[in-house]
């Protein structure tokens, strides 16, 4: 019969052996656990040291009950006791909340009580009266003496092409006469050319923007340059189409004396001439085109125009009859064919020199009328 184990509970570690020598306390009972537990729940709380003027929260143990606590908060004052409560509370510290005091120093300045006076705003306000001040004093003082100034240039540019009208006058002679030798024709060129100058400076001068002003301090001397600037940049438009008139008149004059101009022209000829006049008067019919074509569109030598073209196209197919005729050895033919030539050409000059009568009234009365106008400028310019 086998024998019982009696340390089969604790197993074969030995421990039985330790406990029995008393070595090694041995583990509670069940019950002794449970009778344990219950005393560490009734234990009391030690209570903490307060400082003063501080308030206790109280926090009471668990008394193993679900849903009961004994917690209960109350403020305490001066030192705390260091007895423990029956109750096993224990009270713990919470420093007490700072008392609320105003800071007038904190709030924005919009709210402070005391602030200080805004010198900046009072400085900028003095400020403004005194460049309104100024404006009002300054500003129409120193407006007058710009309207001076701008008068005084038109004046100048007036002036100056008032003083040239007679060397205009000089000009249209040269160019409106029949007599009048190629030295002379060509002295008009610069005359022309400056009497533009003098008008594109009046123009100019004429167009400059005038003073600003205030909208509610209105300048009488600047108010009156209005009209004046319109009628300077009149009299500005008037000097420039008589320097434009005379041009034309100048190019006119210059270019229907080259046209159709042929030199002597045989009514016989051998093959070797009549090739060497072919060559030529290509050649002429070619100028002659090309001088066409800059002739300017003006009403006066409108019909001078229209006849100088006839005349070239006519010259076009003139060279073939004229060289079949030498050629043929048509000589009653080349002869009668010379002859058209000439008419056209005399009659295209005795045309330029009634046109350039023409040019010489009207050009005439344009630069009369200038004359008066511009002085009639100039004594306003002098009065107001």
């Amino acid at each position: 019969m086998a024998t019982q184990d009696d340390n089969k509970g604790s197993g074969n570690d030995g421990s039985w052996f330790l406990e029995a020598v008393g070595a090694v306390s041995p583990p509670p009972t069940p019950s002794e656990a449970i009778a344990a537990l219950e005393l560490d729940n009734t234990l009391p709380e030690t209570a903490a040291v307060l400082p003063s003027g501080s308030q206790a929260v109280t926090i009471t143990s668990f008394d193993g009950s679900t849903g009961t606590s004994t917690s209960t908060f109350e403020p305490i004052g001066g030192t705390p006791s260091l007895a423990a409560h029956s109750t096993g509370e224990m009270e713990i510290p919470v420093p007490p909340a700072a008392p609320h005091e105003p800071d007038d120093t904190g709030l924005s300045p919009v709210l402070r009580t005391r602030r200080a006076f805004r010198w900046p705003a009072v400085t900028f306000g003095v400020f403004l009266v005194a460049v309104a001040a100024l404006a009002v004093v300054w500003l129409p003082a120193a407006l007058r003496q710009d309207a001076i100034v701008i008068k005084q240039t038109y004046a100048d540019g007036a002036l100056a092409v008032r003083l040239y009208l007679p060397t205009a006058q000089t000009a249209l002679d040269a160019i409106t006469s029949p007599d009048t030798t190629q030295d002379e024709l060509f002295s008009a060129v610069p005359i022309i050319s400056q009497l533009d100058s003098l008008a594109l400076e009046l123009q100019v001068t004429a167009t400059a923007p005038l003073p600003r002003q205030l909208p509610l301090l209105p300048n009488e001397e600047v108010v009156a340059l209005g009209p004046l600037q319109q009628t300077a940049q009149i009299h500005a438009a008037q000097a420039s189409d008589v320097a434009r008139q005379l041009g034309y008149a100048y190019v006119y004059r210059t270019t229907i004396p080259t046209l159709l101009t042929t030199g002597e022209l045989p009514t016989t000829a051998d093959t070797q001439t009549i090739n060497t006049l072919s060559v030529s008067l290509a050649s002429s019919l070619v100028a002659d085109s090309a001088a066409l074509s800059d002739l300017p569109i003006t009403e006066t030598a409108a019909g001078l125009e229209l006849s100088a073209r006839a005349a070239v196209e006519r010259y076009g197919s003139w060279q073939e009859e004229y060289l079949a005729s030498l050629s043929e050895g048509d000589e009653a033919a080349a002869t009668l064919l010379i002859a058209e030539l000439d008419n056209l050409r005399s009659g295209l000059m005795t045309e330029l020199e009634t046109t350039m009568r023409t040019f010489r009234v009207e050009i005439d009365d344009q630069i009369v009328v200038l004359a008066a106008d511009l002085e009639n400028f100039l004594a306003a310019l002098t009065q107001s």
